[in-house]
């Protein structure tokens, strides 16, 4: 556990409370782009300001940045905090909300735990008909450009248990056991057909494979080498596949 800036305590705590920048410039009577500098560290906010964010968001904007650190990754993230909100505004259970949307009880309990930070957009849209309500485009935004890896495209996540949520695209893929500890990396020309052969496995369920998530890569020899590089990288901790890794 470290210190952490104050411009990084206030995305995490912003996002904690389900608010865009936007939603949160106009509580404040400011514009979304000196919410924006505050969060990039270009600028900070008056004390004049910070006592307006601690009536808004708790007593920890008055705090200097080296104070309250919070471990990396502990907070929620803009979905969960949005889909946590939204179904309790709703006084839905988890079971509610997955037999009305057709995602699943684990997808949903990954996402509002924060697991699973960017699922496909398909899960996104049956939560939002689901609930009646739509993920602002800010949001969608926010968490595409934190979930894109230059270069290759979107680090998406997706429930290996349930075909119909498994991407049919060609791609590298990554299974997670309940901790988040990686324990399968492949690559597939299509995914869902690669998963389908892991179901019969022994080792093919929870919490031993509890999440995935997957990048698009369409050049068969690119995954190949992405592939094994990340095999290798894992080491012993590729738990299933170690074909790559030196003994």
């Amino acid at each position: 556990m470290g210190n952490i800036s104050f411009s990084e305590k206030l995305k995490r705590v912003r996002i904690r409370n389900a608010l865009t920048q936007t939603e949160l410039g106009e509580k404040l009577d400011l514009s979304q782009a000196l919410i924006s500098q505050w969060e990039s560290g270009k600028t900070e906010p008056s004390k004049h300001q910070r006592d307006k964010l601690k009536q808004i968001l708790g007593g920890w904007a008055s705090e200097k940045p080296s104070e309250g650190a919070t471990e990396a990754g502990s907070s929620p993230g803009a979905l969960s905090a949005w889909l946590t909100r939204m179904r309790l505004a709703q006084k839905m259970s988890v079971p509610e909300l997955a037999e009305k949307s057709n995602v699943s009880i684990p997808a949903i309990y990954n996402i509002e735990s924060g697991r699973i930070s960017n699922p496909r957009e398909i899960t996104i849209k049956k939560l939002e008909s689901a609930l009646g309500n739509t993920l602002s485009s800010e949001a969608k935004v926010e968490i595409k450009t934190e979930a894109t890896i230059e270069g290759f495209g979107e680090f998406i996540e997706f429930d290996p248990h349930n075909p119909s949520d498994t991407p049919t695209t060609p791609g590298i893929y990554m299974l997670y056991d309940i901790s988040q500890r990686p324990v399968y990396v492949g690559q597939a020309s299509d995914i869902k057909a690669r998963i389908k052969t892991h179901s019969d496995k022994f080792w093919f369920k929870q919490p031993i494979v509890e999440t995935a998530a997957y990048v698009k890569i369409e050049d068969k020899p690119l995954r190949e080498k992405v592939e094994k590089l990340l095999i290798r990288f894992l080491k012993s901790n590729a738990v299933i596949n170690k074909q790559n890794v030196e003994r």
